[in-house]
Order: structure tokens, then C-alpha cells, then sequence
């Protein structure tokens, strides 16, 4: 079956469908023998079905059963952390030794230097590369390429490294985040990754189908990543630790502003899930968006008989989804109205989805209701703009039935849209990007370590409906880091903040699991030690949107262990 559906897999002519389910995968492949069928866990799979199915039934598909896109979260720090003293102190002597540092990105340079052990040999226990068909598959998953240790060293041997392994990081972003996390210690420059001696495990992922990107009216060009595929690397990563015998980091730095902004997803289930397993740690980057302008907050009050939000499209604008959420019991309605003057009367659930096409202007408006959201029980109003006209849109947000009267809607994340196409008066709270207002994991902001400031574009929580997020602070501006061609740089955003505090949870867990001192330590008490040890400045209330709970401080994490006597 796995060769059968490879090609089906990764084709253009098939589109992926992420299904709840509680069936085995003989069971489901008994079934719907005619379907590919990729089981990620006992709830959920992707089936993979021809394209034509789409063009049958257009409108007949939830909401939830699209993989949603996702992209990258870009755009003195060891030691600000408490790193440097953990990796310098003569009693604990931790590197990260024994423990899997996993990241899901897009690839890695492995002929860096700083991915290698004084030998020369690889310190990368294996790469699931996503895009390539030529190579073995992983275990019980149809697509892709694995690449070991052993394979890897060989090709370093290798006048042309890339002839045996073909792997690479055309991005650079998941070499960056390789490095910082657990680059090796580099003599030269009296640098190192936060976990230099931990073994890493990488995914490449593939990018996102044409299909998709059509349907999200995302450029052609855009970075985008598929929902099913990342939580495919998350089953690997574990599969591959469960194998190995050993504790595993998992550092996510994707971002999507789909959903309810309240951790519902299908990833940030499964993030959920894997967060509650022992010897096991989930770290999610917050996200850039608090100085986007993607997000609006509405509060329609008793009496007033509709809201007018004013959106500003750029010039040239590819496209737009914009999604509009209330909470229960509200029921809301909208009209829309384009900067010519042309107007979308007034429309409720009632009429389900329609499309709409503006006499004087290009633009084509896709409208979809969904009155019951299945994950949180709200409704949900979807907006899709193909060649939106350029000026001021006014969207009229009505109250159908008003209790609460609170709304918030969210354009594109960073990258999917045009830098001009922002809301005016927009709120730069509740922008933490999805999995990052998922409960379960460590969800990490970012600060600027040469002034002890909030990063201006991390992500501010809480969710939506007011659960704390993020949980900690780490430093995400100008940090070092290797990129592909052994070439030193910083980087600054969400992404290296992350990517820090998953080094210091590989300390962690090499103090906790592999010396034995705590075997079931994990990911909530990984997020309560740095909860504990944070650093929070006297001027501020704790938790708040930006900070969390405050700045990671491993070191004072340890120090209230009493583990330096």
C-alpha cells in the first residue's frame, strides 16, 4: 500500500482531507480500499482522494477537514537565559547528552560543521525529508525519505555530500533553528547552541498543493505548509524516540491564524496529546503578528444595531481569508461593502455559503456560514476575497442574537498577504498564531535582551477566551545562528526564541530522564520549572499577554531544585 500511494500522496491530483476517526488502519483501509489512507493516531487520519471529488462537491465539506497552512515565523542570548552557567557549571555538566532535540521545518544543512561531533561524524540521528521520493520510507508512513546516521556520515565522506544524502535547507530557517537549539561548540567563535550534545532529528516538509493555496487565496509563491504534514512529523519525531529509547524535544515554529484562536485544531490536539506524555517536551513559537495589524476585537452593544470594521487592502493584493468568530450564544450576520461603493445586503447563516461577484470591480467574495463549530460549539463566518480592489472595505457585523456581543476576526498571518492590507484600528492582543494558544505545550515570546523589552511583533496572548498564553519569554532578537553553507548570521523573531528555550528543555530532560534524577519528567513539568525560575521584572503584573509568566532563567530554575550543592 505505502509504494502504491506514494505518488498519490504527494500529487497535485489528490487532495488531502483530515478525518476524525476511531478505526484501525486495516479497518479503514478495508473500508475505503479505493482511498490512500495515512493514520497520524487512534483519532485522526488523511485520506487522499482525486481531485475531481472537489469539483463534484464544492460546498459539501465542514470547515475543519482542510488541512490549514501554515508558514514560518521569522522575522549574550544563552547566558541572558541561564544557559551559558548551566553549560559551564562543574557540578551538572549538562549538555543535552541523550536527549532527541526534533525539529519540523524546512530541512537542515547537515554538512555544518555545527551538526557535527569533534570527529567530524554527524550528531543528526536521522531526516525525514518530505519532498523526496527516491529513498526509503519511514515506518508505516507512505511518503517521503529517511536518511540515518549512518547514511549521513557516509556522504560526509564524500567529495559531493549530496549525491548519497540529497537533503537540504533551501530556506535556511530550519538550519537556524537546528543551530541555535543545539548547534555543537564552535571554538572559533566562542559560540553554542543551547543543548550543543544533543542528537537531533529533523523533518522537511513538503510544501504545501496548488489546491490548497487557491483555496486560502494564498500567492503561489507564499512559503506554506500543510496541517496533516506537520502532524505526520510529530508522529515520526515520537516513533522514532519510542525506537531510540530516549527523551524527546519537539520545536515547532510554524504559524496559522485559522481557527478560533483557541488551541482546537487538529495539530494542536496532537500537540496536546503528545504533551502529556513522560519524557517528552513541546515547545511552540508565539508567533510575529502584534504589530500586523491582522486582528480585529469587536464588542457590539446592547442597542446598536450593527459595528462597521474598516479593512485596508494594499494595492495588487493576490487574495484573502478572513475569519470571523462569536461566542455562544451570539449569533451574528454581515453585509460588506467595496471601496466603490458596491455592497453585499445584509446576509445570515440562513443561506449557507454563496458566492458573490462585484459588478464594477474584479473581486470575487466567497461567504461561508458555520453556525456550530464542532471543536468549540461558536460560530464561525469565513470570508474569502479573490482580487480584492484595493482602498477601504467596510464590513457591517450584525447581531442576530446578542448576549456576549464579543467578536474577533483575523486576516491572513504574516506571509500569506500583502505588508499594506491590515485592519486600521486593529488590537494587537490575542494574536498568538495556531498550535501556539494550544494548552498543552510551552508556548514561547519573544524579547530583546539589549533592553529587557517585549519583541515589538511577538505575538500577545491571551486566547480567545482568555486562557493565559504564552508561558515564558526567551530572547528572539539578533540571535546567533548558524545558516546553510556553514555562514554565521542572527535571526530574529518568535522562531529563535523557541528554538532556545527547546535547548534548555533538552537540559532538562538529560538531568531528569538520562541521569534518572525525575524518569517521568515532561513537558507540564518542564513548563512549570521555567514558569517557577522565570525573571520578572518588579514594574510588571505576572502573567500578562506579552511576557507570560516571564523571562526563561534555567539557571534559577535549578537553584530552587537545590541542585547545586
Amino acid at each position: 500500500m505505502a509504494e502504491n500511494c506514494r505518488e498519490k500522496i504527494v500529487s497535485e491530483d489528490y487532495v488531502d482531507f483530515i478525518w476524525r476517526v476511531n478505526q484501525s488502519v486495516v479497518d479503514l483501509e478495508k473500508q475505503y480500499p479505493e482511498y490512500c489512507i495515512q493514520v497520524i493516531n487512534t483519532f485522526y487520519a488523511v485520506f487522499y482522494v482525486d481531485s475531481q471529488i472537489l469539483e463534484r462537491n464544492q460546498f459539501q465539506y465542514n470547515y475543519e477537514v482542510f488541512p490549514s497552512l501554515y508558514t514560518l515565523l521569522e522575522n549574550e542570548n544563552l547566558e541572558e537565559s541561564g544557559i551559558i552557567r548551566l553549560l559551564e557549571n562543574s557540578v551538572l555538566k549538562l549538555q543535552g547528552e541523550g536527549v532527541i532535540v526534533g525539529i519540523i521545518d524546512t530541512g537542515i544543512d547537515y554538512t555544518n560543521r555545527c551538526f557535527r561531533n569533534m570527529d567530524g561524524s554527524s550528531r543528526i540521528l536521522e531526516i525525514w525529508d518530505q519532498t523526496d521520493q527516491s529513498g526509503r520510507l519511514p515506518q508505516d508512513i507512505s511518503y517521503g525519505s529517511i536518511y540515518t546516521r549512518e547514511e549521513i556520515d557516509r556522504a560526509l565522506s564524500l567529495e559531493d555530500p549530496f549525491s548519497a544524502v540529497p537533503v537540504r535547507d533551501e530556506s535556511g530557517h530550519g538550519t537556524q533553528l537546528a543551530s541555535i537549539a543545539a548547534g555543537s561548540f564552535d571554538e572559533d567563535r566562542g559560540w553554542s547552541g543551547a543543548a550543543p550534545m544533543a542528537e537531533l532529528a529533523v523533518v522537511k516538509l513538503k510544501p504545501a498543493k496548488d489546491y490548497l493555496k487557491r483555496y486560502y487565496m494564498v500567492r503561489p509563491e507564499a512559503d506554506a505548509y500543510q496541517e496533516n504534514d506537520i502532524m505526520m512529523g510529530v508522529r515520526y519525531l515520537s516513533d522514532l524516540a519510542f525506537r531510540e529509547e530516549k527523551p524527546l524535544v519537539i520545536c515547532v515554529a510554524l504559524g496559522s491564524n485559522r481557527g478560533g484562536h483557541e488551541g482546537n485544531s487538529p495539530l494542536s490536539s496532537i500537540l496536546n496529546m503528545a504533551s502529556g506524555r513522560s519524557q517528552r517536551c513541546i515547545l511552540v513559537a508565539g508567533g510575529n503578528e502584534a504589530n500586523q495589524g491582522h486582528h480585529f476585537y469587536g464588542n457590539l452593544m446592547q442597542g446598536q444595531s450593527y459595528q462597521e470594521v474598516e479593512l485596508r487592502v494594499a494595492e495588487e493584493e493576490y487574495g484573502l481569508m478572513m475569519e470571523l468568530w462569536s461566542t455562544t450564544p451570539d449569533l451574528l450576520s454581515i453585509s460588506l461593502i467595496s471601496p466603490a461603493g458596491e455592497e453585499i445586503p445584509r446576509i445570515s447563516s440562513e443561506l449557507g455559503s454563496r458566492q458573490y461577484d462585484f459588478l464594477f470591480e474584479r473581486t470575487v467574495v466567497y461567504i461561508d456560514f458555520q453556525s456550530l463549530d464542532p471543536s468549540s460549539g461558536d460560530e464561525m463566518i469565513r470570508i474569502r476575497m479573490f482580487a480584492p480592489s484595493p482602498g477601504i472595505w467596510r464590513l457591517r457585523v450584525y447581531g442576530t442574537r446578542v448576549i456576549h456581543g464579543i467578536y474577533n476576526i483575523w486576516l491572513p498571518v504574516t506571509g500569506f498577504i500583502s505588508p499594506g492590507t491590515l485592519f486600521p484600528n486593529s488590537n494587537p492582543d490575542i494574536t498568538l498564531t495556531s498550535p501556539a494558544n494550544a494548552e498543552g505545550p510551552i508556548t514561547v515570546a519573544g524579547y530583546q535582551v539589549q533592553n529587557d523589552s517585549i519583541y515589538i511583533a511577538s505575538s500577545r496572548g491571551y486566547t480567545r477566551k482568555g486562557r493565559i498564553k504564552p508561558d515564558i519569554a526567551a530572547p528572539g532578537v539578533k540571535v546567533s545562528a548558524f545558516e546553510p553553507g556553514d555562514r554565521f548570521t542572527t535571526v530574529t523573531g518568535t522562531s529563535a526564541a523557541a528554538a532556545i528555550a527547546a535547548g534548555a528543555a533538552a537540559l532538562l530532560l538529560e538531568w531528569g530522564v538520562v541521569r534518572g534524577n525525575r524518569p517521568t519528567m515532561g513537558t507540564q513539568e518542564i513548563k512549570q520549572l521555567f514558569i517557577r525560575g522565570a525573571r520578572r521584572n518588579p514594574g510588571e503584573l505576572y502573567p500578562n499577554r506579552s511576557w507570560g509568566y516571564g523571562a526563561l532563567n534555567l539557571y534559577d530554575s535549578f537553584q530552587l531544585l537545590g541542585r547545586f550543592q
